[in-house]
């Protein structure tokens, strides 16, 4: 086998797992998107409710444990505290 040829099957390769990649990137995005009924109308650590507005979209955080099926959300008061929690933990 000359070297141009063990090029070509190298490329090959290599495109085809860059498919695969792509391909469980975007299962992995479709099944999160499935779950997005499961989201929760609240902040799931103060209960305090979830306003429908764009800057709310834009501040609230969701986190999605597709195995567990479970969708939480969180408020910007209680990302400050954990992130000041997990602060204090490093300090130690």
């Amino acid at each position: 086998m000359d070297k141009k040829h063990a090029k070509k099957i190298k490329r090959s390769d290599k495109k085809k797992k860059e498919k695969k990649k792509a391909k469980e990137q975007a299962q992995n995005v479709n099944k999160q998107m499935n779950m997005f009924d499961r989201l929760p109308k609240a902040c799931s650590a103060c209960k305090k409710d979830f306003p429908k507005t764009r800057e709310a979209h834009m501040a609230w955080q969701v986190t999605v444990r597709t195995e567990e099926q479970l969708v939480r959300l969180f408020c910007p008061d209680c990302q400050e505290r954990a992130k000041e929690l997990a602060e204090k933990q490093n300090e130690v």
